[in-house]
């Protein structure tokens, strides 16, 4: 079955009101195994884990670990994947270490070019690596982040991953985000967010915000117009291409084929 941005488009119109819960039953449903989260371990991250525990959803958490990451990411990995046992927690690295990358390309991440190949390197190979074992990626990704997250839908798809994205907060505010965690005392969350970092990700490319800063004003400080790492397809823009998945998913999801159209 052939998907494009504009098939799903009854799926999204289905779906943009719905709960996160909801969205994530409905994956799981269609999807079982073949689902998978990804997360930096970031709060939003850890919130979906934490609702697909609770819902007993057995699936799987894919972390890439860049090699330049906080403990405290790290350890929250370690901790999700302690008390959450339905969930399996996979971490997924680059071939090189950060050392070895250094010494053969120079210290990538001090110029926008450069830091484009170091993401590249570092955060969307090691995923591309795992292309073909999964059908679906959830991530946490909210439409109030700003910037180019202003026009994520419930569902999208990734033609460099030939995935499906699915994103069940993609209609949540940050309000909304805040009481949704609060309510739940078993979600772990980042020790790093209580030191002021809104958003988290390598340690040489991420600081704490002011209050009266955006959430993404701590990546890239350095570097002028930069916002994304490029791992999620929604940062790098709408695609007019398609993705082929199997025609068994088609009347779970209740989705013409493109080809048809």
């Amino acid at each position: 079955m052939r998907v494009t941005e504009a098939s799903l488009e009854p799926l999204n119109e289905r779906f943009l009101r719905a709960s996160p819960v909801e969205i994530l039953r409905f994956v799981h449903r269609i999807f079982g195994r073949r689902a998978a989260l990804l997360t930096s371990m970031q709060r939003a991250g850890t919130l979906l884990a934490r609702i697909a525990e609770r819902e007993g959803l057995d699936l799987d958490v894919l972390f890439v670990d860049t090699g330049l990451l906080h403990p405290q990411t790290l350890a929250t990995r370690d901790e999700l994947a302690r008390t959450h046992g339905r969930l399996t927690v996979f971490t997924l690295s680059p071939e090189r270490s950060f050392e070895e990358q250094t010494a053969e390309e120079g210290l990538l991440y001090l110029s926008k070019e450069g830091q484009e190949r170091c993401c590249d390197l570092r955060k969307k190979q090691p995923l591309e690596r795992v292309r073909g074992r999964y059908d679906v990626l959830v991530s946490a990704l909210r439409r109030d982040e700003g910037g180019a997250r202003s026009r994520v839908l419930p569902f999208s798809i990734d033609t460099e991953m030939r995935a499906l994205r699915v994103h069940p907060f993609a209609a949540v505010a940050r309000e909304e985000l805040d009481r949704m965690i609060a309510a739940d005392p078993e979600v772990i969350v980042n020790p790093l967010h209580a030191m002021g970092f809104a958003t988290i990700g390598c340690y040489p490319c991420t600081t704490p915000v002011r209050p009266d800063e955006s959430e993404r004003a701590g990546r890239w400080r350095h570097l002028e117009g930069v916002a994304y790492c490029g791992i999620n397809p929604v940062d790098r823009g709408a695609s007019t291409e398609a993705i082929e998945i199997a025609d068994r998913y088609a009347d779970g999801l209740g989705i013409v084929s493109a080809r048809a159209r």
